[in-house]
């Protein structure tokens, strides 16, 4: 069931045209955008920010502090105008300017961020190179040979620059990268010293679940999981991981009951709602209804409309008639029949 909803989202994504876009916020990562129908003016208001931004990022004649702030402002905010700073801001002569672009390109999907960013594994800056590896890194292995390769020449450098670094971050993100490049062992050792530091436990628990699901080791992902919200029990990311790993593990009911609690300590999170509408719906319908609802009003993005329409054709909604209508300005005519057929 998970999967044959998560396969439509990002399905919905490419169809309506969102494709450069990540279908799934990363942990915490808020949507920002509001529906025409719940906020026209806080929408507005986000169009008009991202149009400061993007100017601000682009304007040679701008401090260059500001022009960093802008381009890492505008990747809570993937879109049109956003990419065309970003991607401007990435051939810039300025190093600070292409390192800061770099941040700015992460909400894109990895293929189209891959002709964006790879280019700079190949920087004039160290930091730069790093800054790239490290944005590209989190998708080695779903990356083919040849992109691979590109990362693996700088791969050895980049170690030994993140290696220089005492402080608590710069080793967090030395270890992450040590499991992103599939050296679990390296990693946990960085870890396991971290996890002791209360400050960054949570961080560490996250990336430290991570590190033994990628070995397929999900009982222990829960443990350290289930440790850490034991000590921060109100971490959204925290439960949004716990239910994750309980799915893997087969575990459906309880993983419903985790992603409840990151949408109640994360309540602005569309993805949130969207995942405890999918893990809901075999205990709740009513509640999955609502979670699918809630998840649209969030975030106006089609993919979730989509869902909301999928549920009550499903389910024989009085409203599914004028979901399919609202839908219709925006899914192509197939897409509108496929959904009408369900209900049949």
């Amino acid at each position: 069931m998970k999967n044959r909803h998560l396969i439509a989202l990002g399905a919905m994504a490419t169809i309506f045209s969102l494709s450069a876009v990540s279908a799934e916020p990363q942990k915490d990562q808020v949507t920002k955008t509001k529906p025409q129908s719940v906020a026209a003016s806080a929408q507005e208001s986000t169009a008009q920010q991202i149009q400061r931004l993007s100017y601000t990022a682009q304007n040679q004649s701008e401090n260059v502090q500001r022009r960093v702030d802008a381009l890492h402002q505008l990747s809570q905010f993937p879109n049109q105008n956003a990419l065309v700073a970003v991607s401007r801001s990435l051939k810039d002569s300025n190093s600070d300017i292409r390192q800061a672009a770099i941040v700015g390109a992460k909400p894109y999907q990895f293929e189209y961020r891959w002709k964006l960013v790879a280019p700079l594994l190949n920087d004039e800056s160290s930091d730069v190179q790093l800054a790239a590896l490290v944005n590209l890194i989190p998708d080695y292995t779903n990356m083919h040979e040849q992109q691979q390769q590109e990362l693996d020449k700088i791969y050895p450098s980049a170690i030994k620059q993140l290696k220089q670094h005492s402080g608590s971050e710069k080793q967090l993100l030395l270890a992450d990268v040590y499991r992103w490049h599939q050296d679990f062992s390296s990693a946990e050792l960085i870890y396991q010293q971290l996890i002791t530091n209360p400050a960054m436990a949570t961080q560490v628990s996250l990336s430290l679940s991570d590190n033994y699901r990628a070995q397929q080791q999900d009982e222990n992902a829960l443990e350290v999981l289930n440790r850490a919200i034991e000590n921060d029990s109100t971490s959204a990311q925290l439960y949004y991981s716990k239910a994750l790993t309980l799915v893997r593990i087969g575990n459906k009911n309880e993983a419903a009951n985790a992603i409840e609690q990151a949408t109640k300590y994360s309540p602005d999170n569309s993805y949130y709602w969207y995942l405890n509408g999918v893990l809901q719906e075999p205990i709740d319908v009513a509640k999955a209804t609502d979670s699918f609802e809630k998840a649209y009003l969030i975030s106006g993005a089609p993919e979730q409309l989509y869902a909301v329409c999928d549920i009550y054709v499903r389910t024989g909604h009085e409203k599914a008639d004028a979901c399919l209508t609202e839908l219709e300005k925006v899914a192509p005519p197939y897409v509108i029949e496929e959904l009408k057929n369900k209900g049949k």
